[in-house]
């Protein structure tokens, strides 16, 4: 069992499955999309044209890293986290610090593009980390209602 830290007050928790990972990874992923959307309706006026590109590209990603880093720096959770009952910790049960969430924004496509072994990895090492877990020396915990 985990210790993890919301506002000062303790809760328990227990490492995360796949499962509920991906369940958050899937729901965020459409707040993230609605950010692109309304990013290139902005986008297109000032342009004046379909917009591609690397500058477009770039600004998509940055809004994805701030997205991810905002909402685990200020409450360790995003939305689709907060949805499936989970929560990003560092190893002791405390909040995530920005050279965490640097390690984790870096390493977590690498678990991805390696047809996903950075994620099944899981199932292997110890807690449940995944390779952007043990890279970053985070967990993320699943709190029970």
């Amino acid at each position: 069992m985990i210790n993890a830290e919301q506002n000062n007050s303790p809760e328990q928790g227990f490492p995360a499955g796949i499962g509920r990972r991906l369940g958050a990874l899937m729901y965020d992923s459409l707040l993230i999309l609605a950010l692109w959307f309304l990013t290139g309706f902005i986008w297109v006026p000032l342009s004046g044209e379909v917009v591609t590109g690397f500058a477009f590209q770039m600004t998509l990603l940055l809004e994805t890293i701030g997205f991810y880093g905002f909402c685990w720096y200020k409450q360790g959770e995003t939305l689709g986290m907060r949805a499936w009952h989970i929560r990003l910790v560092d190893e002791s049960g405390h909040g995530v610090n920005l050279q965490q969430i640097a390690l984790r924004c870096l390493v977590g496509p690498i678990s991805l593009a390696c047809a996903g072994l950075g994620y099944l990895w899981l199932f292997i090492g110890k807690d449940k980390q995944t390779w952007h877990d043990k890279a970053s020396n985070t967990l993320v915990v699943h709190l029970p209602r």
